[in-house]
């Protein structure tokens, strides 16, 4: 039991870092197209 409940925790920090670091990509384009289009 106390391997599955770490694999769950493991699966959810995972999904969790992988949404955080696609959303923080996201925002970080986004503020790079908003200073180009700003500039030009």
């Amino acid at each position: 039991m106390i391997w599955f409940r770490l694999i769950m925790i493991a699966m959810f920090s995972l999904t969790a870092i992988s949404l955080f670091t696609y959303q923080g990509t996201e925002i970080f384009h986004a503020f790079v197209d908003y200073f180009n289009r700003d500039r030009g």
